[in-house]
């Protein structure tokens, strides 16, 4: 990190899935300013856009640029689309793109921040693979477990050594394309509102990630010779977005939905995202998310920061514990 900041890594990479089924609950917004914030601690990061409304890819890529420089051949649906029982065709080093207005602002702080951007299409190869295996019904699908695994086979290849951190932003549902993120990743973290239905699905997802992991664990153990690993991905924290504050708290009716997922036992990170227009902006202005286009004083970046910092507590904490 810059000025002394850098926090160590457990692991040459970690891989963290940023997931929640509701859209509209400030996911892509977490991503982006905490993507950008890592690499301006100087973090190596790269961020994957795998929700087919590209809202991530749009935060630093023009869709007119979108359009002539990354739809044909530098998006991660030509990975899928490559995706022959579970073996890619393409190499997924060769879909990342380096996003030059955010890179620029980091300055001379070591740090860099890669993308490997969305197709609007993608939604249709969520349907493809599904069918391709029979809709997963068959638990024990021999198909299915080399699909699920292809995207951690991938990013734990050396090639992404170089990175401290893969941020993946995951589409709002529990398909085969997010799944193979769950199963990629060592952390989870879950940005939601403080209403009743951003938070309702969170116990449900719970419960689907803690089955995933046991289904493909016992795959596994079922094919001790294949080259796919273990997974135990950590269930970080949610992360309550769109608050609104009095007198430095969230409002009582906020408050009560923060309390009960507390009540469920889900870990919850104690900063919150603030209701602003400026931090949730579409498209963002000139491709820097706003911890690096405010004020270093401004409540929005401090705030950004202090979420920054939490996150590189909770997740190396983690990780020292594995």
């Amino acid at each position: 990190m810059a000025n002394g900041e850098r926090a160590p890594t457990i692991r040459s990479v970690q891989v963290v899935a940023v997931i929640n089924y509701k859209g509209g609950v400030g996911k892509t917004t977490l991503t982006a300013n905490l993507g950008a914030e890592l690499a301006r601690r100087g973090q190596r990061v790269l961020l994957i856009d795998l929700d087919p409304q590209s809202s991530l890819t749009f935060c630093f890529y023009h869709p007119d640029e979108w359009r002539t420089e990354l739809r044909q051949e530098r998006t991660v649906k030509r990975w899928f689309d490559s995706l022959e029982d579970g073996v890619a065709g393409v190499a997924l080093t060769d879909l990342v793109v380096h996003p030059g207005p955010v890179n620029a602002a980091l300055g001379d702080s070591g740090g860099q921040l890669d993308l490997i951007a969305s197709h609007l299409m993608l939604i249709d190869v969520d349907f493809r693979l599904a069918a391709t295996v029979g809709g997963g019904a068959d638990p024990h699908n021999p198909a299915l477990f080399r699909l699920h695994g292809a995207l951690s086979a991938a990013l734990h290849a050396s090639e992404f050594d170089s990175y401290d951190w893969v941020l993946i932003d995951c589409p709002p549902n529990f398909g085969v394309v997010t799944q193979s993120a769950v199963i990629a990743s060592d952390h989870i973290v879950i940005p939601a509102k403080a209403d009743y239905l951003s938070t309702l699905g969170i116990e449900y997802l719970y419960g689907h990630v803690a089955d995933l992991v046991s289904r493909y664990n016992d795959e596994v153990r079922r094919h001790s010779r294949n080259r796919h690993r273990r997974i135990d991905p950590n269930v970080a924290g949610v992360v309550f977005t769109m608050i609104q504050f009095h007198t430095g708290r969230p409002i009582s009716a906020l408050q009560y939905y923060i309390d009960q997922v507390r009540e469920l036992g889900v870990p919850v990170f104690t900063t919150y995202m603030r209701e602003n227009n400026t931090l949730y902006a579409r498209p963002v202005p000139r491709g820097l998310p706003a911890v690096l286009r405010e004020r270093v004083t401004s409540q929005i970046s401090i705030e950004l920061r202090t979420l920054a910092s939490e996150f590189l507590n909770i997740l190396n904490a983690e990780g020292a514990a594995a």
